[in-house]
């Protein structure tokens, strides 16, 4: 059974709405990307200062875990650098 194909008098809706979704994207974009290498930025320097001026031993959890949250923040702004849209 075929589904029965939809009226052709429908009155024609609009192709845009009144507002662009995409108006604020680069913005946006650009404002993650801030955030996030001053996140990176930030953590990098704690994870330094925590191992050379306070003296810490880098497997403890002063330095690294100041550590990954700069990898993690570093990843996060080079995948939003990267994107295409």
């Amino acid at each position: 059974m075929t589904p029965p194909s939809p009226p052709q008098d429908l009155p024609r809706v609009k192709g845009r709405l009144p507002f662009d979704p995409q108006a604020f994207s680069g913005s946006r974009r650009a404002l993650g990307a801030w955030l996030y290498g001053v996140l990176a930025a930030g953590f990098a320097g704690v994870a330094v200062y925590m191992a050379l001026a306070v003296g810490h031993p880098l497997a403890s959890g002063y330095v690294a875990g100041p550590a990954v949250g700069a990898l993690w923040f570093g990843l996060r702004l080079f995948m939003t650098m990267g994107s295409r849209r």
